[in-house]
C-alpha cells in the first residue's frame, strides 16, 4: 500500500514538530496510542534485523529488508505475534509513524487485522521522505496483551 500523501502530510508535520520543539513548544508527555504495556527498539542480527519482544505473554517481531527504504519501491515488512507458548495470537496492529518521539502521522487505515500471527504488508515513501528520520511503530494489540515495536527509517533515493 503507497502512503505517498500520508507520508508528505507527515513529513511536514515532523517539521512542524522540529520548529515547535526548537521553540521551547514541545512536549515530552507521550501520546495515549504509544504507552501500550511494552516498548522496544530494533535488536541487532542478520542483515534484516528486527524490533522484538520476547517476554511477557505477547512476544512479536517487527522485520522489514532494510531501515532506508527506497523512494518508489515497494517496501516490504511483517508483524508476527504469538503467545508464550508460541502459538499464533489474532488481534490488531496499529501502524503509525513517529518523530522526535511524538506520532505525526498514521497508515490508512491505522488499524489492520493481525490473523494466525501475521500481519504483512508494503509502504512506498516518496521523495519528501528522503533524508527524513521516522519511525515505523506498530501496537499490537491482542486478548492477552499489548506491546508496541519501533522500526527506525530514514529513506533514499
Amino acid at each position: 500500500m503507497g502512503f505517498g500523501g500520508r507520508l508528505t502530510s507527515l513529513m511536514a508535520a515532523a517539521a512542524l514538530v522540529v520548529t515547535v520543539a526548537g521553540c521551547g513548544g514541545g512536549s515530552k508527555s507521550k501520546s495515549p496510542a504509544a504507552t501500550p504495556s511494552t516498548t522496544t527498539s530494533p535488536t541487532a542480527g542478520g542483515a534484516q534485523g528486527g524490533a522484538s519482544v520476547t517476554t511477557g505473554p505477547v512476544h512479536a517481531t517487527f522485520t522489514g529488508p532494510n531501515h532506508n527504504p527506497k523512494v518508489g519501491k515497494p517496501w516490504p515488512y511483517s508483524v508476527h505475534v504469538v503467545d508464550s507458548a508460541g502459538r499464533p495470537l489474532s488481534g490488531t496492529v496499529k501502524i503509525q509513524f513517529t518523530f522526535g518521539g511524538q506520532v505525526v502521522g498514521t497508515d490508512t487505515p491505522p488499524v489492520h487485522p493481525i490473523r494466525a500471527g501475521l500481519w504483512h504488508d508494503n509502504l512506498t515513501y516518496p521523495k519528501a521522505a528522503i533524508g527524513q528520520p521516522v519511525t515505523l511503530q506498530a501496537v499490537v494489540h491482542t486478548s492477552v496483551g499489548s506491546v508496541t515495536l519501533n522500526w527506525p527509517v530514514t529513506a533514499r533515493q
